[in-house]
C-alpha cells in the first residue's frame, strides 16, 4: 500500500462521469506499468497530470515522494511557484540541487574497484588509493592508474552522456580517490556549476569545463543524469514537475507576493520545454516526467495547453471515451471533471 493510499478522506476512484481516475489509482497503475517494469527497463515517459484540485495534486505529490524512493528512483520535484520552469536550465538547476552527488560518485568509484579487481574492504569502506592499496599490499600509484583507467572507460567510452557530464563525473570520482589530483576546491567548483552556482572558471577549466549549463545544454544533462543514475544501480528518475503557478495571470499586490509569476510569453516558454521533453523520450532513458497542471489549464485559450498547439498536438486526446480513461494516455485526468472551452 502507497502512502498515498493511506490519506485520510480520499474520494473514490473515478468517482463521477468524466472525472477520470483516482489519485490512489493511479499511482498504483504507475508503480505497477511504468515504474517497477517499463521505466525501470530503461524507458522513458511524459505524461500530463490534470489534478481535480490543490488537494488532488498535494496528494499525487506526496505519493510520488514515497512510491518512486521505494523503487530505486532517485526523486526530484519542482514547482513552478519557486523555478523558473519556463528556463531549461533552472529545471535542471533545480534538479540537480536535489541529487547527491558525492553519494553518486562514490559509487562510481566502488564500481571502478570491482573493475580493477580491488573492491573496497567493509568495513570501513575508505575510498582513497592510499587505504585501499594499503589492505591490498599494492603499489598505490599503480592501484590509481588502474582504477582511473575503469572509470575512464566507464564514462569516456560509453555512449549516452553528455561531454561535460563525463568530464564533471570523472573529476567527482577522482576526488574520491584522495590522490591528489582534484583538490576539494575544484570539486566544489564542478558540484556548483551542476547546480547554476557561480563558479571560477578557473577552476572549472582545470576539468575542461569551458561553458555554462544553458538552455541549449539542458536537456542533454538532464538526459545524462537520468542514463548515469541507472548505470550507478538507481531504477532512475523520477521528475515531478507541478506547473500550477502558470494559471496565475494577474500578479498579487506586492507585498503579497511568492516565488514566480509568468508572463503570456514565459507561459508559453514553459511549454515548450514540456514539449522539448516529451520528444526527448526517444533519447531519455530510465526516466518518468510527471507534469502535475489545474483544470483551467486543459481548457484556457489564453494561459492553457490551447494557447501552444505544438504541445497540445502531443498531449489533447481527440478521442476519449466519457465513461473509460486511458491510464496510458499522455494526458491523464484526476478527479476533474471536463470544463468547457474558456475563449478570451
Amino acid at each position: 500500500m502507497t502512502a498515498a493510499q493511506r490519506a485520510e478522506g480520499a474520494p473514490a476512484a473515478g468517482a463521477g462521469l468524466g472525472a477520470g481516475f483516482g489519485v490512489e489509482e493511479y499511482l498504483e497503475f504507475l508503480g505497477k506499468e511504468y515504474l517497477a517494469g517499463f521505466i525501470r527497463q530503461g524507458g522513458a515517459a511524459v505524461k500530463v497530470v490534470v489534478a481535480g484540485d490543490d488537494d488532488v495534486a498535494a496528494r499525487l505529490h506526496a505519493g510520488l515522494a514515497a512510491d518512486a524512493p521505494a523503487e530505486g528512483f532517485v526523486y526530484a520535484a519542482v514547482d513552478a511557484a519557486g523555478t523558473r520552469a519556463h528556463l531549461a536550465d533552472q529545471l535542471f538547476f533545480a534538479v540537480a540541487g536535489q541529487v547527491d552527488w558525492t553519494a553518486l560518485a562514490r559509487s562510481a568509484v566502488r564500481a571502478a574497484y570491482d573493475a580493477a579487481a580491488f573492491p573496497v574492504p567493509e568495513p570501513p569502506g575508505d575510498l582513497t588509493v592510499g587505504a585501499v592499496a594499503a589492505f591490498y599490499e599494492v603499489d598505490a600509484r599503480e592501484l590509481y592508474r588502474s582504477v582511473r583507467r575503469a572509470l575512464e572507460q566507464a564514462l569516456l567510452g560509453e555512449g549516452g552522456l553528455a561531454h561535460e557530464f563525463r568530464l564533471a563525473m570523472l573529476r567527482l570520482c577522482q576526488a574520491e580517490l584522495g590522490f591528489g589530483e582534484v583538490d576539494v576546491a575544484e570539486r566544489d567548483a564542478v558540484l556548483g556549476w551542476l547546480r547554476g552556482e557561480r563558479a571560477p572558471l578557473g577552476l572549472l577549466r582545470r576539468s575542461l569545463i569551458y561553458g555554462r549549463i544553458g538552455r541549449h545544454n539542458a536537456q542533454a544533462m538532464l538526459t545524462s543524469l537520468a542514463g548515469w543514475l541507472a548505470r550507478l544501480g538507481h531504477a532512475g528518475l523520477v521528475l515531478d514537475v507541478d506547473l500550477a503557478r502558470l494559471a496565475v495571470g494577474r500578479r498579487p499586490p506586492v507585498d503579497q507576493r511568492e516565488g514566480v509569476y509568468y508572463s503570456k510569453a514565459a507561459v508559453l516558454d514553459a511549454y515548450e520545454v514540456l514539449r522539448q521533453l516529451i520528444d526527448a523520450t526517444d533519447t531519455l532513458s530510465a526516466a518518468m516526467v510527471i507534469v502535475v497542471v489545474p483544470p483551467e489549464l486543459l481548457t484556457d485559450e489564453v494561459r492553457g495547453l490551447p494557447a501552444y498547439s505544438a504541445l497540445h498536438l502531443r498531449v489533447a486526446d481527440e478521442v476519449r471515451d466519457r465513461r473509460r480513461a486511458n491510464p496510458y494516455a499522455a494526458l491523464v485526468r484526476l478527479e476533474a471533471r471536463p470544463q468547457a472551452v474558456v475563449v478570451r
